[in-house]
């Protein structure tokens, strides 16, 4: 495993080195001998020193960039003026500047290709330098939260050695104040994302300018896969994805809070939790969701989602309708009809007809749901989202949603009787620790529409295959919570389980093999020491060898070990019938018979054993991709029985016993 010093070094970008945290000399400080007060107090002083460097780079960097977005800004409405009413042709990113800046006697023709030529070259420019500062702005996150680990670790170190002088509760204001964490990028993510949707549009490419009018969110179907995402990748992710697709703003102009919050309901058995964990046909979930303030709301969505398997020939499918929150108690206590809303939207006349009708339907199912079931709050999701997608192009949409915390609701004491307690707010500190659950990554989910023959793009599939991502397919925040927060009650608990355990932390490529990287390496970036790519592949292929690599193939996995339980089953049915026989038989060739059949049980126990080992091990190498059926063991297993089967009752009829 690669130590965290090494990591430091190599990682961080080579330009920045010198200015990021002295890891080594810091921990050296700490092994000196005799370690006095004295010492101590220089070690303090240094580690200072060192977090006042990091600090002092971080915000010149920092503003360097925002300085160069303001530039940029500046620069788009000019050079978008430039090109109207040129002639639509392909960019030439290498046309040699001096050509622009060439005189001609040629007239006002050619003037005019040189404007055009000189006006493609800014543009051509202004694209290199948008992908360098997107690609510096993921540089800088994973430096400072490279760094900010440093910190955090150092003080571990220390205070694990030398127990007589703690000093981690000294930094305790730094370390809770989470410095350079994500949301000091988000500012700094809008505009460039605003930035590439404008280029977008510039090259005539799709852009959120396609279409004003927001997403349609009545009903959506789309296929989803998850991943979790490591707090130090979140930049990365972010500023990867909008190069491709705008943050997408439901209200433009408003003060758009990335605050999702839900409620999830279930009834005191976990039935909604079981059918799905069981994945029966229908299994639905149901939740009530608000947007924008933790603690307030005037308007709830009540969503349901209904899950279909595959053989259905139908897709799993969410509705939703808007309800009053002061109404909500009372509709979910059968109070108040889902009718009289409908009524008073048909009265605005905001709504088509067809619409009112299918939030009808729905309201009086949902509400009948919760009676019949007695389904009560049970898990409060909360977490900022921030949503990627062009308006006018739903082949693809992404979500990130970070901060995540689960809480739980059951209880009369924890809610009073109402639709979701009330006594607690965001980050929830006031609440108990047993009632809290601070999700340690990211969620990531990648929506894709591919019917008709439409694939998924090349950089999404990219993202998907990084190093910044830990695929978890089918992953459930509900079903998390409730497994942790009811383990008396579940019976099985979700796959993902097993990987909460470990690092998902990849070791990043060479700079040259990053498929994530936003921008176009230099020239004298391209001629870099082929000696020292050779050593961070061969750093990297070390580290992926202490990972264990069976999330690639998790379900294939699990399956595996169900199969392997269903054979041992079957093991046991012909143990039981053997001892049976050798027990209570009372002629030797009864017993005789039972020893046979006990042979044959502990030989097929051993083999499949065997080959549950052998699957397991080809998984965790990577190689898992089958093939997995057992063509002739069903066969002679069933022949062997039916063949033992027939020998008993022969020998009994025939009267040999």
């Amino acid at each position: 495993m690669v130590k965290f010093g090494d990591k430091l070094e190599s990682e961080v970008f080579q330009d920045w080195k010198f200015y990021s945290l002295d890891y080594k000399e810091l921990k050296r400080r700490i092994g000196a001998e005799p370690y006095t007060l004295t010492e101590y107090r220089e070690f303090q002083r240094s580690l200072d020193d060192e977090k006042a460097k990091v600090n002092a780079f971080f915000k010149l960097k920092y503003n360097e960039l925002v300085r160069r977005i303001e530039a940029m800004e500046k620069a788009v409405p000019s050079l978008e003026e430039a090109l109207k009413g040129l002639p639509q042709q392909h960019d030439d990113a290498h046309t040699p500047q001096y050509e622009a800046e060439t005189g001609s006697d040629g007239g006002s023709a050619s003037t005019d290709e040189s404007h055009a030529a000189a006006q493609k070259i800014r543009l051509s420019h202004l694209d290199q330098e948008i992908g360098r500062v997107s690609q510096e702005v993921k540089d800088l996150a994973y430096f400072s939260g490279l760094n900010f680990t440093a910190v955090k670790k150092i003080l571990k170190k220390h205070d694990k050695n030398r127990t007589s002088y703690p000093l981690t509760s000294k930094y305790a204001s730094f370390l809770n104040s989470k410095p350079f964490n994500e949301a000091t990028y988000d500012n700094l993510i809008l505009r460039l994302s605003e930035l590439w949707d404008k280029i977008r549009y510039i090259h005539g490419n799709a852009s959120s300018m396609d279409k004003a009018d927001g997403v349609d969110q009545q009903n959506i179907v789309r296929k989803t896969t998850k991943y979790w995402v490591h707090v130090d990748n979140i930049v990365d992710v972010k500023v990867l994805v909008l190069k491709h697709l705008p943050v997408l703003l439901f209200k433009k102009g408003v003060n758009n809070d990335p605050a999702l919050n839900s409620i999830y309901f279930d009834n005191d058995n976990l039935d909604l939790y079981h059918e799905r964990m069981k994945r029966e046909e229908g299994a639905q979930n149901l939740r009530f969701r608000w947007y924008g303030d933790r603690t307030k709301t005037d308007e709830v969505w009540v969503e349901r989602k209904t899950h279909h398997e595959d053989w259905t020939s139908q897709k799993s499918i969410k509705e939703r309708f808007p309800i009053k929150e002061k109404h909500l108690n009372d509709y979910l206590a059968g109070r108040y009809p889902i009718a009289n809303a409908v009524q008073e939207l048909r009265a605005k006349g905001k709504k088509k007809e067809k619409d009112l009708l299918d939030m009808q339907r729905l309201g009086d199912e949902v509400q009948q749901m919760v009676l019949n079931k007695k389904l009560h709050p049970m898990i409060r999701t909360s977490y900022n989202r921030t949503a990627f997608q062009l308006p006018a192009d739903a082949r693809v949409r992404i979500s990130l949603d970070t901060d995540l915390t689960l809480v739980r609701e059951d209880g009369f004491s924890r809610n009073n009787g109402n639709w979701r307690r009330d006594d607690t707010g965001f980050p929830f500190a006031e609440l108990p620790k047993e009632d809290v659950i601070y999700f340690p990554y990211a969620v990531l989910e990648i929506k894709l529409q591919t019917q008709h023959g439409q694939e998924a793009p090349q950089w999404a599939m990219d993202l998907a295959n990084s190093h910044l991502v830990e695929q978890v397919p089918k992953f459930s925040k509900f079903h998390h919570a409730v497994a942790n927060f009811h383990v008396d009650k579940v019976e099985k608990v979700p796959f993902w389980f097993y990987q909460m355990n470990r690092s998902i932390v990849k070791p990043r490529p060479p700079l040259h093999l990053d498929p994530t990287r936003v921008d176009e390496l230099d020239s004298d970036e391209e001629d870099m020491d082929h000696q020292d790519l050779r050593n961070r592949m061969d750093a990297a292929q070390t580290a992926a060898k202490n990972t264990v690599k069976i999330d690639k193939f998790g379900k294939i996995y699990f399956s595996n070990e169900r199969t392997f339980l269903r054979w041992l089953n079957l093991c046991i049915y012909i143990f039981s019938f053997s001892l049976m026989l050798i027990n209570l038989a009372p002629d030797y060739v009864s017993r005789h018979i039972g020893t046979m059949f006990s042979c044959f049980g502990i030989g097929l126990l051993v083999y499949n054993l065997v080959i549950f080992h052998l699957r397991a091990q080809a998984l965790r190498n990577d190689d898992g991709d089958g093939p997995y059926e057992l063509k002739f063991e069903p066969v002679v297993v069933a022949v062997l029985m039916a063949s033992g089967a027939a020998v008993s009752v022969w020998l009994k009829w025939s009267g040999w016993v």
